[in-house]
């Protein structure tokens, strides 16, 4: 071979060795440069449907179609009972209160359509159920409903000591008087259930028609209603059940659906009506 041959053949062999440096040069970089800049990887968030309140519910409330809709949230945050269709929730009652924009869980929801016909499961822990007359004008005209808002009246009478104007008055002054009071002695019940409801269905021992008698919310109740069933703390009961034990006389006056006020009155009696109409002045 000539030293021609030999010189050319040195110089591919340089140009070659310069370029497999040049391109581990450039590998080694770019390593380099991807060690250092932090790699963003962006998650994919799995989601799944749930059903939510579109209003505030209270304790007893049935869930009507407005009432609830569909949305979409991480799934790590669903609990396990969470409905995911509204058919599921669309009919049943509410075991507790709940508010707008609150998911809807199986364990909240109570089927009126069971045919066990149990009230008791509206009821919340501090609260009981009791049977309350319903002889007044406004029950035997069928006036109130199951769910209806409500206030009871009653009249009764009961023994005061009358306290003498002097130190110095008798025995006979500060005797026992009975006095009859007129008072709002309960605001805004919620009427739980008719008693006449229970009665249809004891009576007709077919699913169909205790289907039919629980599913009607608002429709008029056709026969007499014997009582109405009230949710209330055990304190609230042991009074009722002292007036009615003691021959007081009760009106069940119905309120507007939205009413939250509570009134401030005053009781009524004889000394009241005397004052109010001026009938002191009469001769």
């Amino acid at each position: 071979m000539s030293n021609k041959a030999k010189v050319f053949l040195i110089v591919i062999a340089g140009l070659i060795l310069v370029a497999v440096g040049v391109f581990a040069s450039i590998l080694l970089v770019q390593r380099y440069q991807a060690a250092q800049t932090p790699v963003n990887v962006e998650e994919e968030t799995v989601k799944t449907t749930v059903v939510v309140l579109t209003r505030d519910l209270s304790l007893g409330d049935r869930i009507e179609t407005g009432d609830v809709e569909l949305a979409s949230v991480p799934v790590e945050i669903a609990p396990r009972d969470v409905l995911s269709t509204l058919d599921a929730a669309v009919g049943k009652m509410v075991k507790t209160d709940m508010i707008q924009g609150e998911m809807v869980l199986l364990h909240n929801l109570a089927d009126p359509t069971n045919n066990i016909g149990d009230i008791s499961f509206i009821l919340s822990e501090d609260h009981i159920l009791m049977a309350f007359p319903a002889n007044d004008l406004m029950s035997r005209n069928s006036m109130v409903q199951r769910g209806d808002i409500v206030d009871i009246f009653a009249t009764f009478d009961e023994e005061v000591e009358t306290v003498g104007d002097t130190p110095a008055a008798t025995d006979e002054e500060n005797e026992p008087q009975t006095r009859t009071f007129t008072v709002d002695t309960m605001q805004r019940i919620s009427v739980t259930a008719l008693v006449v409801d229970v009665i249809e269905a004891s009576n007709t021992n077919t699913e169909e028609n205790m289907l039919n008698t629980n599913n009607q919310q608002s429709t008029a109740v056709k026969g007499t209603i014997e009582a109405y069933l009230f949710a209330l703390s055990p304190q609230d009961a042991l009074i009722l059940k002292h007036l009615k034990d003691t021959n007081a006389i009760f009106d069940i006056v119905l309120r507007a659906p939205t009413s939250t006020m509570q009134f401030e009155l005053t009781p009524v009696t004889a000394e009241y009506i005397i004052e109010f109409y001026g009938l002191e002045i009469l001769p």
